[in-house]
C-alpha cells in the first residue's frame, strides 16, 4: 500500500528504507507510550530526522501514524486469488491469522485514540480501514462474478464486515486471538453459509 503525504508541503526525499525504519519507530513508539502521549519530537529524537523532514512528509502525526499501520499491514488481500471464495477465504484465515496477536494488540490501541482524536479516526478511515474493506470486497465480487454467489444475495452487502470485523473484533470482545482455526471456522461456519455457498471439505480449499 502507498505511503501517505502530508498536505502541507512538498514531498521529502525519503528512500525506501529510510521511510521503513521511521514506520518501525513509530509503531515502537505507540506501542510504547500510546498515540496519546506521542508527539513529533519524540519520533524526530529517537530516528533522529529532523521534525521539517517529518512535516514535509505527514502532515501531523495521525497522519503518520496511519501510514505506519498501512505499511506495516502484513495482509496483502489484493494479492489473493485463489479461484474460489472458500480458498480465498482459506488464504486469508491463514495470512491474518499468523500474526493475530500484533495485530490486536495495536488495533486495540488505536482503537481507543480513534474514539478521542477525530483526526486519527479520519485518517484510519481513509488510509487504512477503508483500504481493507474495500479489498475484502473484492474477494465476494469475485465470486458473484463467477456464479459461486447470486447477485441479488442479501449478505453480499455486508461480507467486508463480517470478514475485517472477525479479524480485529474478537481480541477486545473475549482476550482471545483471531488465529487461523478460529478464522477458518469462522468463514466456513458464518461467512460462507450467509452467502449461500456449501461448506467446503475437510481441508477447506477443494
Amino acid at each position: 500500500m502507498s505511503a501517505l503525504q502530508g498536505s502541507g508541503g512538498p514531498r521529502s526525499r525519503l528512500n525506501g528504507e529510510r521511510e521503513r525504519t521511521i514506520y518501525a519507530g513509530v509503531l515502537g513508539l505507540v506501542r510504547d507510550v500510546g498515540f496519546e502521549a506521542l508527539t513529533m519530537d519524540m519520533v524526530s529524537a529517537r530516528l533522529r530526522t529532523s521534525k521539517a523532514t517529518l512535516y514535509r512528509r505527514w502532515a501531523n502525526k495521525a497522519e503518520l501514524v496511519a501510514a505506519a499501520l498501512s505499511h506495516a499491514q502484513p495482509v496483502s488481500v489484493d494479492t489473493i486469488d485463489s479461484g474460489t471464495l472458500a480458498g480465498d477465504l482459506d488464504e486469508l484465515a491463514v495470512r491474518a491469522g499468523g500474526c493475530a496477536a500484533e495485530a490486536s494488540s495495536l488495533f486495540s490501541a488505536m482503537t481507543h485514540a480513534m474514539r478521542t482524536h477525530p483526526d486519527l479516526e479520519q485518517a484510519m478511515r481513509r488510509h487504512f480501514i477503508d483500504v481493507q474493506l474495500d479489498a475484502v470486497r473484492t474477494l465476494v465480487a469475485r465470486a458473484v462474478r463467477r456464479g459461486e454467489v447470486e447477485q441479488d444475495c442479501p449478505a453480499v452487502p455486508h461480507f467486508a464486515e463480517l470478514v475485517v470485523g472477525a479479524l480485529v473484533s474478537r481480541h477486545f470482545l473475549t482476550g482471545c486471538d483471531s488465529d487461523p482455526a478460529y478464522l477458518r471456522d469462522y468463514f466456513r461456519s458464518v461467512v460462507l453459509p450467509s452467502l449461500g455457498c456449501p461448506q467446503p471439505g475437510s481441508d477447506w480449499t477443494s
